[in-house]
């Protein structure tokens, strides 16, 4: 699936200026923070694209739906991570307030939770994008039954390497313009690889992208 992904970001007509939009975003974004908002909410419609079998990325249109998704998916996403970042901030802190034996099982607490919260997040974001509903994406049963499945457990591990290699060499150009494409880059293959994992999860256990394509929109 990964070698695949690789190139999805390039498929279908207007492909060049969906990056090049999501990149300025993403470089705007770093200092104004709003930018990032119909960020997240393309992440979500390239999700919903693809579960749905289109083999094309989607555009970067209807604004004020990107806006709406974007916050709603940055909902999602602070809600699963409050939890483990509020355990680092507690072990951080313990030692000043003078509980130093906390600090390490707070934080070793704090990774197996973060490790947890990394394996749902994406089939909570999955289910969020399919549904449109947002408690959908608290439905523990039902995210929990993806999670376990061989096909998303394989794409999500892809989709995390995506991420951390494409968006990490974002990372060490962040200050030149060609690093927002990268880290926009690493997301949209990243988050088609979670899609194309939920969407195998619950259905047939194989890849969307194998299924008879839909039309593109």
């Amino acid at each position: 699936m990964l070698r695949d992904a690789l190139f999805y970001p390039q498929r279908g007509p207007g492909w060049l200026w969906a990056v090049i939009t999501g990149s300025l975003l993403t470089l705007v974004g770093v200092v104004l923070f709003v930018p990032l908002i119909p960020v997240q909410g393309y992440l979500l419609r390239v999700i919903r694209s693809t579960a749905e079998g289109r083999p094309y990325p989607p555009k970067f249109t209807d604004w004020g739906d990107l806006f709406v998704d974007g916050a709603r998916s940055m909902t999602v996403q602070v809600a699963y991570t409050l939890v483990p970042v509020l355990l680092v901030l507690v072990a951080v802190l313990a030692p000043t307030v003078g509980y130093p034996q906390l600090e390490t099982p707070l934080l070793a607490i704090a990774g197996f939770v973060g490790a947890v919260v990394a394996v749902v997040l994406p089939a909570a974001l999955a289910r969020l994008a399919t549904s449109d509903r947002l408690a959908a994406a608290f439905d523990v049963r039902a995210i929990a039954e993806a999670a376990r499945q061989p096909i998303y457990v394989v794409a999500i591990v892809e989709a995390y390497v995506a991420l951390f290699v494409i968006s990490g060499l974002g990372g060490v150009f962040v200050l030149i313009l060609i690093g927002a494409a990268f880290v926009f880059y690493g997301q949209v293959v990243g988050y088609h690889l979670f899609a194309r994992g939920y969407a195998g999860a619950i259905g047939d256990g194989r890849d969307p992208m194998e299924r008879p394509k839909a039309s593109d929109e």
